[in-house]
């Protein structure tokens, strides 16, 4: 099963969502990511679901067809896993 990293954090800056690696209760600034409210969504919702809930979360918050749900939400994983966001 694939875990977000706990040294990451979600931080809302105006209409702005920032993933932010913290450790030792220090900010690494060089690693944030920013992202939008999708992405805080999938970001938020990963850390209790499985992919395939949190598909079925997209597909109920978001009225999208659900290949093109399927998709972003691959790519975004994807964009986590680079950064080491969300690992096994």
């Amino acid at each position: 099963m694939k875990l977000l990293n706990k040294n990451f954090m979600l931080k809302q800056v105006g209409n702005e969502y920032m993933i932010i690696p913290v450790s030792n209760n220090n900010v690494n600034f060089s690693k944030i990511f920013n992202t939008n409210e999708v992405g805080a969504f999938i970001f938020n919702n990963l850390k209790d679901h499985t992919k395939e809930e949190v598909l079925e979360l997209l597909a109920k918050e978001y009225n999208a067809p659900r290949d093109v749900l399927s998709n972003d939400l691959d790519e975004f994983i994807k964009e986590l896993e680079i950064r080491g966001i969300y690992s096994d």
